[in-house]
């Protein structure tokens, strides 16, 4: 094991490199990937363990479908019957319009429907460092995960049907506000032609399905490569803040990894002290995104945790922006924030030039440069040493 104090980019790629092969859940990648990741932990020193979980994917692969079967309808019923029955188009509408916002959000309600459905098993991974929190400086809870999926879709064209969908649903909506009070109805043409690209995105999200090809050297072997670096660090400077490190499982199907260990967890925590920070899609562009807000309307999942990112961005000459998530992609740091801890998500700044790549075989380690990987080992290893 090297013992020098300094994050190095170089070995935080190596990593990367290691894994940067398909490894969906209940793959042979996924298990290659999981001893990996366990080979290196130990080898640091860390005190290591599995942590075996099960989950459905009702939540991410059947329950968008069916959201998506019941709009459709309802989109195309406005310029067949919205002149006639405004009334309840109105209605429909803004009902669909409530359910699709509310589905944008976390809802610890719904959690139960992770246990919809055929079960599946794989593992969390769980490194500690060996140090006891206190009540002086903050614990850190570092997650990466570890599993990759390729999809008929790329993520970038994923959000924009999802938000196309939205705003029509939105317009739609208006329209029929405008003619049940005003008695207007704008010409048939523009009506359908809003209710047929509408129609469109959601109809293309039936067919997003998910395969095993995609390498995932961004999504999200990257995260894993930085972690792994982070944590050497970590052990070399004997770092006496409480610090744990989580590969998760299942991240790709809903952050169930995430969403199991917080559930299983959270009592050892404490949240108005510890510090989550997630890594996921790194190594792109100069800087790094930090992504506080998600959701429509957005919900905050960090202040304190985010300023003391920005305080070493600026000390570190580190261009840190702030990001938001709307729609259409999930992060493991949401489910964990929605249990009231101060989550981020680190992202590179130079997304958009891998964003049509992303879920697919073009998502590869040599998209990555190590400029961008030392950036935010520097920044995750800084605000580290300075909380407290």
């Amino acid at each position: 094991m090297r013992t020098s104090h300094t994050y190095d980019a170089k070995l935080a790629y190596y990593h990367i490199t290691q894994l940067a092969f398909p490894r969906l859940v209940d793959s042979v990648g996924e298990a290659e990937a999981q001893d990996y990741i366990v080979e290196q932990f130990t080898a640091l020193g860390l005190d290591v363990s599995w942590e075996p979980f099960s989950f459905t994917k009702f939540p991410a692969e059947v329950l968008p479908r069916i959201l998506s079967a019941l709009f459709v309808p309802v989109v195309l019923f406005v310029p067949w019957f919205g002149e006639r029955f405004p009334l309840i188009l109105c209605f429909a509408c803004l009902l669909s319009l409530a359910m699709a916002m509310f589905f944008t959000q976390w809802q610890k309600r719904l959690e139960g429907l992770y246990d919809v459905g055929r079960r599946h098993r794989t593992e969390n991974i769980i490194a500690k460092n060996g140090a006891k929190q206190d009540d002086n400086t903050p614990a850190f809870l570092c997650i990466a995960h570890y599993d990759s999926k390729s999809q008929v879709l790329p993520i970038a064209v994923r959000a924009i049907c999802y938000g196309i969908a939205i705003i029509g649903l939105v317009v739609l909506t208006t329209l029929m506000f405008v003619r049940l009070f005003t008695l207007i109805w704008l010409p048939n043409y523009i009506v359908w032609g809003v209710a047929g690209i509408t129609s469109f995105c959601l109809l293309l999200l039936q067919i997003n399905l998910t395969r095993n090809h995609s390498p995932g050297g961004f999504d999200n072997a990257s995260g894993v490569g930085v972690m792994l670096e982070v944590a050497r660090v970590v052990m070399a400077r004997e770092e006496k803040k409480s610090v744990t490190f989580l590969a998760t499982g299942a991240e790709e199907y809903g952050m169930c990894g995430a969403l199991r260990y917080i559930q299983a967890h959270a009592d050892e925590y404490d949240p108005k002290n510890t510090y989550v920070i997630n890594l996921d899609g790194l190594g792109v562009g100069d800087g790094v995104n930090l992504v506080t807000r998600y959701g429509i309307p957005p919900t905050h999942t960090a202040r304190a945790l985010a300023d003391l990112f920005r305080a070493s961005g600026e000390s570190l000459g580190i261009p840190v922006s702030d990001r938001y998530l709307p729609i259409g992609v999930g992060l493991d740091s949401i489910p964990i924030a929605s249990h009231g801890f101060e989550t981020v998500t680190l992202t590179a700044r130079g997304i958009g030039r891998v964003a049509l790549k992303v879920h697919s075989k073009e998502d590869r380690s040599e998209l990555l440069n190590e400029e961008s990987l030392q950036e935010v080992g520097e920044l995750v290893v800084d605000v580290i040493e300075r909380a407290g």
